[in-house]
């Protein structure tokens, strides 16, 4: 990510306490959207049970009269709202970020500031200190963009203004009662900036976190995946994708251990292309390259997942089969000949055929190396190739 364009998605309004950048304000409200819901529901509930809980004092002070039936729709119906919208935000979650229905029900929730005094004239003050309280709450208890709670406070602001005046107070009055009114409000709205800025914030130092993990995890991937590969490289044949002299070597020393713990059969076999120098120098060594891998390719396809073919060394191939007998090594080997024998490599529409003789030697428990038993394999690759190449030969016992 370029940095200046990811510093410019970092800038936060100070007015609005929100990314500047649409996109970076929609990450963070997808980030907290589950929080954001979960205090909103608590918070317009208990808003809405303080609304229906005053319905007894005002029942004690104006009795079954018009003004407690006016006063007491208007709670219940903005008690309905706010109960309604918390049960809206479980199927629709997105009216938490948006915020524009807790405001709506909040602004009209101030119509109860103009209705009061006309019925109780006496509980004006108990009603400027509710709005005082109000206003703080507005800002730092309810889950709302900044720019709203603006608008909710201005309105609660001016209802008690209209009202203070339509009481015929003086000058005096409404300049005090104004001032007084705005305390709250600036306190509240320079809380509620701190909040979100300081969230916006930590949402930044959180991105930055993840996208750094994230970076370091790719980077361990790929560092495992190199290694992986180097490994792999060092363990395999680079034309045939076989296993090299180290890898098979290896697997040898393992598998003749474990058959020689566990009684078992261990068989090794060379196996040597026929006349492979005729190919190279009639249709050249690339050619010859494309012959070789396909020659691997077939080999393998008689094995089980155990068995192992390596390439010893230009056209000469080394098979380990564990868990086997010479005689059953010899019907593996068999398999593999007759597989080469009938398929070829097809050359500027020439079928391009290959042989190859196979040697077998039984792996002994006394066999110090693999060495040993690939001098056996060798002499009888020998006899096999003197004896007309294109089979399966055996080494004598000892």
């Amino acid at each position: 990510m370029n940095t200046n364009a990811a510093n410019d998605s970092h800038i936060i309004s100070f007015w609005t306490a929100e990314f500047k950048d649409p996109a970076m304000e929609q990450a963070y409200q997808n980030r907290v959207l589950p929080d954001t819901v979960r205090f909103l529901k608590i918070c317009v509930r208990l808003w809405a049970a303080l609304l229906l809980v005053f319905i007894l004092p005002d029942w004690a002070a104006m009795g079954a009269s018009e003004g407690f039936y006016v006063i007491t729709s208007i709670r219940v119906i903005n008690a309905a709202a706010l109960l309604i919208l918390a049960w809206k935000l479980d199927t629709r979650p997105h009216l938490a970020s948006s915020g524009v229905p807790i405001t709506i029900i909040a602004i009209l929730g101030y119509s109860l500031f103009l209705i009061y005094p006309y019925y109780q004239p006496d509980t004006a003050t108990l009603g400027f200190a509710i709005v005082l309280l109000l206003l703080l709450s507005t800002y730092v208890f309810v889950p709302n963009r900044l720019m709203f709670n603006n608008l909710i406070a201005l309105t609660g602001v001016s209802s008690v203004a209209i009202s203070t005046w339509i009481r015929g107070a003086s000058a005096m009055d409404m300049t005090i009662t104004l001032m007084i009114l705005c305390w709250p409000a600036f306190l509240g709205y320079a809380a509620s900036q701190r909040i979100n800025t300081a969230a916006r914030r930590a949402f930044i130092l959180l991105t930055q976190s993840e996208q750094t993990n994230q970076r370091l995890e790719h980077e361990i991937t790929r560092s495992r995946e190199l290694e992986a590969e180097l490994q792999r490289q060092a363990l395999t044949d680079p034309l045939t994708g076989l296993a090299n002299r180290r890898h098979y070597e290896m697997l040898f020393k393992r598998e003749h251990e474990r058959c020689r713990r566990h009684g078992a059969s261990l068989t090794l076999g060379m196996i040597d292309l026929d006349h492979f120098k005729r190919i190279n120098d009639n249709y050249g060594h690339d050619f010859g390259d494309q012959v070789l891998k396909f020659v691997a390719e077939l080999m393998q396809q008689p094995l089980r997942q155990c068995d192992i073919l390596g390439r010893f060394g230009g056209e000469e191939f080394i098979l380990i089969l564990p868990d086997t007998t010479l005689e059953q090594a010899h019907a593996i080997a068999e398999r593999m000949r007759q597989t080469l024998e009938t398929n070829g490599l097809l050359r500027d529409g020439e079928l391009i055929k290959v042989t190859a003789t196979f040697a077998l030697t039984q792996v002994r428990a006394e066999d110090t190396d693999i060495q040993e038993c690939t001098k056996r394999a060798d002499e009888a690759l020998y006899e096999g190739k003197r004896a007309g190449r294109n089979r399966v030969t055996l080494a004598q016992a000892a």
